[in-house]
């Protein structure tokens, strides 16, 4: 399975490859505990972008929001109960493995698109370590 370490490199290349000069950087979120009792860090709350969710160190999913009204928080509520205290309910689906946290992206206001560029990007680049990204 992939780790942080390889999803940090992939977009540390994606960035370095395909984004032009100038460009506003992606915001990262660093490794958030579901259940920490913390609110959501800042960038989830205000952008749209990529998320890796994990279970301890294996790299589960990568997913994306883009909505016109949806930032990356949404997502997380999609699939997870959090309660107002931010103390952690449980999954909403089946996993492979009980998630522990996630991690993610910020991408600028004007480019909300490239969120899905860079999902299309990470998952074609890890697609046979991702259990939860091929679940039916």
């Amino acid at each position: 399975m992939a780790n942080l370490a390889q999803l940090l490199d992939l977009v540390s290349d994606y960035e370095k490859k395909y984004r032009g000069e100038g460009l506003e950087p992606f915001k990262y979120v660093k490794p958030y505990k579901l259940g920490c009792k913390e609110f959501w860090p800042e960038v989830t709350t205000t952008h749209k972008g990529v998320y890796g969710i994990f279970s301890n160190d294996d790299l589960l999913y990568i997913g994306k929001v883009t909505g016109k009204t949806r930032v990356l928080c949404h997502r997380m509520n999609d699939y997870f109960v959090i309660r107002s205290d931010f103390t952690y309910g449980g999954a909403k689906d089946n996993w492979s493995q009980e998630p522990t946290h996630f991690v993610a992206w910020g991408v600028p206001d004007k480019s909300f698109f490239e969120a899905s560029a860079l999902e299309e990007f990470l998952i074609d680049s890890l697609q046979n370590d991702l259990p939860d990204n091929t679940r039916k």
